[in-house]
């Protein structure tokens, strides 16, 4: 059976493990690279885990996906932000993505927001696909990750909670 739990600070490892198995997994879904966060000491994780909601899907203690969820200081005060989903590929379509999204709804509403957003790149089909299956809606935002790159323009999705 997979547990869906909230992860605390000392859970910094199973965060730390399954992040870095995301970003080598797929290193295109995501704005951060392997080479840099695999020097993140274990003190830096534990502030990443306690400065954001993580919920991890576990299966014998083992972690299958991951999702962050936090209020960033340029966003309005009624939104939270979905980051860093990802779930290991022989997981893929099993509900655990859903499960992962109302674990972050929950915590959205219970910190007191009505939205939740993301940012997808405009070449992940298949993630696209996915938080559109969840309920997400594009917003007509995007985010400009490098300058005059179309393929970096970010789409901006939301869901209420």
């Amino acid at each position: 059976m997979v547990d869906i739990m909230r992860a605390r600070e000392d859970d910094w490892s199973l965060v730390r493990e399954i992040r870095l198995r995301s970003l080598s997994t797929d290193p295109a879904a995501f704005g951060q690279s392997w080479d840099k966060e695999s020097t993140y000491d274990e003190k830096t994780w534990r502030a990443r885990v306690s400065e954001a909601a993580w919920f991890l899907a576990l299966e014998d203690a083992q972690p299958l996906a991951i999702v962050a969820s936090r209020h960033e200081a340029d966003a309005l005060d009624n939104e939270r932000e979905l980051q860093a989903m990802w779930v290991t590929p022989g997981s893929r379509k099993s509900g655990l993505a859903q499960r992962l999204v109302e674990a972050v709804l929950t915590w959205a509403e219970e910190d007191g927001a009505d939205t939740v957003t993301l940012y997808v790149g405009p070449d992940n089909a298949a993630a696209l696909h996915a938080y559109e299956n969840l309920g997400f809606t594009d917003t007509g935002d995007r985010w400009e990750v490098a300058e005059d790159d179309p393929k970096s323009s970010w789409i901006k999705m939301s869901h209420g909670v």
